[in-house]
């Protein structure tokens, strides 16, 4: 169940690939150093303004290759996708200049409406959009379905609705009808479920997360809940969080001598690196619901999983088995390690920092973020703040994929996007090239 949909493509997949532009598709060239970490160069030149619909959207195309970094698509999947699409809602609505930028404005309307214009008539969004300008309707990575895309859309437009409250309240009003849409379907579908447990190696495991167990999709659901509960108050989504809340703390195992040292696992008795927003989200929603439970849970795994994994050089995953109460890895992978892999954890530690002004967290945030400026295995850079590329990742501790798509590239800028408001652990960050 737990596949990063485009993980094999971005390291394995050699085949031609289909161009879907040309005007606006040239080479990134480097631009003079800034006060800023934040480069949007790269995204800028990912941007593509189309018609959906009849209406005017925005599109980040998913791929571009080295060595000029010209849009590519994929034939099976399509050319640019509601997930991406919706992280750069999340980055731009947080852009400091969004008040007086028009162009992002402009972007950030584009992008917003083709998240919208991705709903589906059951209230759950498409992922893809082909070439052509069709929705792909029957991929497995794209359909209408309770999956990340609708809970990316949830996230970015309640985020999104907070700036248009005032800049557009005709718009943000579509955006609080789409979003009760979805979460109407999210009570229905999860809010209910009966908290019962598996055994999966000897773990015991929920069953009431995505998936049974996905608490990195139900980390996602809950930022995009507590935001709409925050707009729109309802006992049953505020009971839906914590029904999620409490089954995310159901997959931390181990402790600061026991493996996985309070890693929240993201599926079953298995670990991955790419979407584990778990902390992040125990943190956000237990401060805003008093959930001092949550924030330790989250806590735990900073303190101890994550310094761990700076130990190892990062991993991209693992599996867990239980006898009794030992714990033992299984099979444990150091690659391919990717910026969607990262960014999540700046964040958390970045988030703890917030909450406790303990300056450890400031470190660790940069320590972490140092990956993307050479603090890896493969010593290199991952993160060109000239040119705004984010590289799709390392395969081994000599190679990169130098290849620069839009989950790499506005995962780094996400990540540097909040770093920047912390000179110390920009400071700690920058020792690493």
């Amino acid at each position: 169940m737990k596949t990063h949909y485009r993980f094999l493509w971005l390291f394995l997949f050699q085949l031609p690939l289909l161009s879907v532009s040309c005007n606006k598709n040239q080479p990134v060239q480097p631009t003079p150093v800034s006060a800023r970490l934040v480069n949007t160069i790269h995204l800028d030149q990912l941007y593509q303004a189309v018609k959906l619909n009849g209406a005017d959207v925005g599109l980040i195309n998913i791929y571009s290759e080295y060595p000029d970094y010209k849009w590519v698509a994929d034939d099976d999947e399509g050319a640019a996708c509601v997930d991406d699409i919706a992280r750069t809602v999340l980055f731009l609505v947080n852009e400091p200049d969004l008040t007086t930028n028009t162009a992002k404005q402009d972007k950030l309307r584009k992008l917003t409406e083709f998240v919208l214009q991705m709903q589906s008539d059951n209230g759950y969004f498409y992922n893809f959009i082909f070439g052509n300008l069709s929705i792909n309707k029957s991929g497995s990575t794209s359909i209408n379905q309770p999956n990340w895309w609708s809970w990316r859309a949830l996230w970015s437009l309640t985020e999104a609705y907070t700036y248009y409250k005032t800049a557009d309240p005709a718009l943000a009003t579509r955006l609080q009808t789409a979003s009760q849409r979805l979460v109407t379907n999210m009570v229905r579908d999860f809010g209910s479920k009966a908290q019962a447990y598996n055994f999966v190696k000897g773990l015991k495991i929920p069953t009431w997360l995505p998936y049974g167990s996905g608490s990195d999709q139900a980390a996602i659901m809950m930022l995009g809940l507590l935001n709409y509960q925050q707009q729109t108050p309802d006992s049953q989504v505020l009971k839906l969080i914590g029904t999620l809340g409490d089954g995310i703390v159901q997959m931390q195992f181990g402790g600061p001598d026991q493996v996985p040292y309070g890693a929240i696992l993201s599926f079953d008795n298995g670990w991955h690196a790419y979407g584990s927003d778990q902390s992040y989200a125990l943190l956000r929603v237990g401060k805003a619901l008093n959930r001092a439970d949550w924030i330790a849970v989250a806590k735990r795994e900073i303190d101890n999983f994550y310094p761990y994994l700076l130990k190892e050089g990062f991993l991209e995953s693992f599996d867990v088995s239980q006898q009794g109460t030992v714990l033992t890895f299984g099979k444990k992978s150091r690659f391919s390690q990717i910026a969607y892999g990262v960014r999540p954890m700046v964040w958390a530690a970045l988030e703890l920092y917030d909450q406790t002004k303990d300056a450890q967290y400031v470190t660790l945030a940069g320590q972490l973020a140092g990956w993307f400026l050479g603090n890896n295995p493969a010593k290199a850079t991952m993160y060109d703040k000239t040119t705004g590329l984010g590289f799709d990742g390392i395969t081994s501790d000599t190679q990169i994929n130098k290849n620069s798509g839009a989950e790499s590239t506005i995962e780094a800028l996400l990540a540097f996007q909040r770093l920047e408001n912390y000179p110390d652990a920009v400071t700690q960050a920058n020792k690493y090239p």
